[in-house]
């Protein structure tokens, strides 16, 4: 059966909330965001998501300039918070600057911080800047915390689901 797309808009209220406090760049960034009916996949694993930087003719038809896909099978199965984790990924890729010239936006896409195989990281420790940095900033998270605040998630979705 074909992938079938459409209008996100629970998506498109998660970045809105994002936006201002997280990715004040993008706020005049046209940003559409679309459902795809079911996941990718990318060497065997699933793609929760994508960013895609519009260019040229796709960028004048459309007018936008980012599209976010995001598959509602998987989105289907992520809690609030994992929403909005992955929203915020996929807005983390999305970046702008003002051209000083004409003052008009230059958007771009970048990649994440850190690529690592957990193997690595294994045997030989954070072993570059990025790394490091990553590796700090995850010691200083609140593990406790987190997982408290999914329990309860997790057990406010059940009582609602019951009644």
């Amino acid at each position: 059966m074909p992938k079938t797309y459409e209008t996100a808009e629970s998506v498109e209220q998660i970045a809105a909330s994002l936006i201002p406090n997280y990715h004040p760049e993008l706020a005049t960034a046209a940003i559409m965001y679309v459902f795809i009916s079911e996941a990718t996949k990318k060497n065997g694993k699933e793609v929760l998501g994508k960013v895609q930087k519009l260019t040229g003719f796709n960028e004048w038809v459309l007018e936008h300039n980012f599209v976010v896909t995001i598959a509602m099978d998987k989105w289907n199965e992520l809690t609030e918070n994992q929403r909005s984790a992955l929203v915020d990924h996929m807005l983390e890729r999305c970046t702008g600057e003002e051209d000083e010239d004409t003052g008009e936006m230059k958007w771009k896409m970048r990649d994440p911080d850190v690529q690592e195989f957990p193997n690595i990281l294994h045997r030989h420790g954070a072993w570059n800047e990025d790394l490091q940095g990553f590796v700090s900033m995850a010691q200083s998270i609140n593990l406790d915390q987190i997982v408290e605040e999914e329990t309860e998630e997790a057990e406010e979705e059940q009582q609602t689901s019951e009644e």
